[in-house]
């Protein structure tokens, strides 16, 4: 392995290590309230790019590494989406609570 290599696989490993925290932290239903699904949503299609570019320039660390960090995102954004959907139903069947026992 040559030293570009290297610092390629080094860099894709760092990449792919920083988003795992974010994504353990998702897990949990309504703990996506301080991220906004504009930046995720820029984030996937960043990570995209960039691994169509590795494919085209067969830069394959790079490709397999952003494809990752794509998918991560994905999830994460799945996540935002859960805690959205749920947020509206819960408030949604409140309302619907106390409308009923002021009748």
């Amino acid at each position: 392995m040559d030293l570009v290599s290297i610092v390629g696989l080094v860099g894709s490993i760092l990449s792919l290590v920083s988003n795992i925290p974010q994504l353990w932290k998702v897990r949990n239903i309504n703990s996506t309230n301080d991220l906004h699904s504009y930046s995720i949503t820029m984030h996937i299609f960043s990570a995209a790019v960039w691994s169509a570019y590795g494919f085209l320039s067969k830069a394959y660390i790079l490709c397999v590494e952003s494809g990752v960090v794509a998918f991560i995102y994905f999830l994460i954004l799945i996540a935002i989406i859960r805690d959205r959907c749920c947020i509206s139903k819960t408030s949604d069947d409140n309302t619907l609570q106390k409308n009923l026992t002021n009748v």
